[in-house]
């Protein structure tokens, strides 16, 4: 048995990121999301969120991701969210 592959997604509120997360629906046996990164669209990460459970969701704006937590909070999901470069290229270096 493979073990499944924790894939994290630049862009996933983007048509290429929505169907990579398409993807990974259709095949949870091989894949699951392990980071999500946007840059304010926040009502589309919490769409995500809610249905892909990822460890991190990234939000470039800083204002976004605070919504984004608080939102995220009141659905308690327990996805980290997190803002910034910093936060980007440390979700993309895992």
């Amino acid at each position: 048995m493979k073990a499944i592959r924790q894939i994290t997604i630049l862009g996933s509120t983007g048509s290429i990121g929505e169907s990579t997360l398409d993807v990974i629906a259709r095949h949870p046996d091989r894949f699951q999301a392990f980071a999500l990164t946007a840059n304010k669209n926040v009502k589309k990460m919490l769409s995500q969120c809610q249905r892909f459970q990822p460890r991190y969701a990234v939000m470039l704006d800083m204002e976004s991701a605070e919504q984004l937590t608080h939102a995220t909070r009141a659905a308690r999901i327990e996805t980290e969210v997190l803002s910034g470069i910093e936060s980007l290229e440390m979700v993309a270096s895992l």
